[in-house]
């Protein structure tokens, strides 16, 4: 009776599990997705472009004009510390940006801590289903009046479709994980690229 009991306890978590992965799978799908929009919308592909541009200027006025005109993160981050009254020198300056990065960055790295969890636990996940599939298949087997060896490995393949669905969502979620992570950075490097250029410039 109590091995019946686990049998059937095993099966709904093997099944819970797969259900947990396919959803989690799609929030993976639904969060790239958002954020591919988002980094496409703000941040500047084009980024040394601007910065030639800014080179050649000395103007203040010129260089807001141009920034003003630039719709990216970027710009509008040095603008704004070229607009901060406190920034009257280059380390001020520096610092009014470090604090706007600071405080815009945990936009962009939004959903970045789930692709990360999804990459890491998700095998996990689906190895504990595997487990639980194949507690259950044995069951089976042992409580069959005449146990069926080709029953049992039907089973036992069952079980290890949860292992092969972890994997498959983990290795997508990592790789979408270090590709938006490189994304961010290279932008904090692309704003302080083109905060020298205004310093440059201005300072």
């Amino acid at each position: 009776m109590i091995s019946s009991q686990l049998a059937y306890l095993a099966d709904l978590g093997s099944q819970i599990i797969l259900v947990l992965l396919f959803a989690a799978s799609f929030f993976v799908i639904a969060f790239y997705v958002e954020r591919k929009m988002f980094f496409r919308k703000n941040f500047n592909k084009n980024i040394e472009l601007l910065v030639n541009s800014i080179n050649k200027t000395e103007n203040k006025e010129d260089l807001v004009r141009i920034l003003s005109k630039d719709v990216s993160v970027e710009s509008k981050i040095v603008l704004d510390a070229i607009e901060d009254k406190k920034a009257v020198n280059s380390e001020k300056f520096f610092s009014s940006i470090s604090a706007k990065i600071d405080l815009t960055r945990r936009n962009w790295e939004k959903y970045l801590l789930y692709f990360a969890t999804v990459g890491s636990n998700a095998p996990f996940l689906g190895l504990l289903g595997t487990v639980l599939g194949l507690m259950q298949a044995f069951s089976d087997l042992a409580l069959a009046a005449r146990p069926d060896a080709k029953a049992a490995m039907g089973g036992i393949s069952n079980a290890l479709i949860t292992t092969v669905a972890g994997i498959v969502i983990a290795i997508p979620a990592l790789i979408i994980y270090n590709s938006f992570s490189k994304t961010v950075n290279n932008t904090v490097k692309n704003i302080k690229a083109l905060g020298n250029a205004v310093s440059n410039s201005i300072y």
